[in-house]
């Protein structure tokens, strides 16, 4: 049901670089999008480091064994490439592909508030998880006097999950036994 992890004010992160690839400045990195094709020539990229932040425009991109292979204009040497480690890669949150409907980017869904379908607020949505067989959101079910309790992990599945409120800013569960 999700799409895309984390992001950071108006940006979406859409890659994280792993490693440099060859000598000539190309770096590895690990796709955080279920569109791997918006890697293209002329793509501009935020790259977000502990260093800092840079917009980063790519010259090359291809796609090799689950990774991203990406040349950018300014990166042309192995050292150039290993500044870039560990960075996030992110498009302004306006650059996001449209999805199909019930489909969510896991920015959509962080902060939700969570009721069950007895109209129960159980709690908010801290987390997505991208899972094998499905999501799962991370839900700080609500302690004793409105405070934060501990945390339950609901799948991402239409049998748990009964609706999604963008609006509204609310996800009804169905809450079955062992959610609570």
């Amino acid at each position: 049901m999700t799409v895309q992890p984390n992001m950071t004010c108006e940006f979406v992160a859409v890659a994280e670089v792993t490693a440099p690839q060859g000598i000539r400045g190309e770096v590895r990195a690990l796709p955080l999008t279920d569109f791997p094709d918006r890697f293209r020539p002329s793509l501009r990229l935020r790259a977000r480091t502990g260093d800092g932040v840079a917009v980063l425009k790519v010259e090359s991109a291809r796609q090799h064994r689950g990774f991203v292979v990406m040349k950018f204009a300014g990166v042309d040497s192995v050292d150039d490439a290993e500044k870039l480690r560990g960075a996030i890669l992110e498009v302004p949150r306006s650059e996001t592909w449209p999805l199909e409907p019930g489909r969510y980017y896991f920015y959509e869904i962080e902060g939700l508030d969570v009721v069950t379908t007895e109209g129960r607020r159980l709690g908010k949505v801290t987390r997505v998880v991208r899972g094998v067989a499905n999501d799962i959101y991370e839900v700080k079910v609500n302690g004793p006097g409105g405070r934060p309790g501990r945390t339950v992990l609901v799948p991402a599945v239409r049998e748990i999950v009964k609706s999604i409120d963008l609006e509204r800013g609310r996800m009804t569960i169905e809450l079955i036994p062992g959610l609570e």
